[in-house]
């Protein structure tokens, strides 16, 4: 099994102008090459969140957890330093 291009470890996300609204409350994921992953669920269930915040939205601050993509900590990069190493949302 290779090893995980983006991986999500007890991620716990809030609103950044209101650190008390927590959205993502301890997410687990590991997508390692060639696996397509769907995120799926009711709106407002937080898959817009997920996808922001690892893509480096300063809407969003990420209370618990780390972010790793290519083995590499990006949980404290800012959206471009992310975008330049190829993780970005469009």
């Amino acid at each position: 099994m290779s090893e995980p291009i983006l991986e999500l470890h007890d991620l716990k996300i809030s609103i950044t102008a209101q650190r008390d609204t927590q959205i993502i409350k301890g997410v687990d994921l590991a997508v390692r090459r060639g696996e397509v992953h769907a995120l799926m669920g009711p709106n407002g269930s937080g898959k817009s969140t997920l996808a922001s915040t690892i893509a480096g939205s300063p809407a969003y601050t990420v209370d618990n957890g780390q972010i790793l993509f290519k083995g590499e900590d990006i949980t404290a990069l800012k959206a471009d330093a992310r975008a330049r190493l190829g993780l970005f949302l469009s």
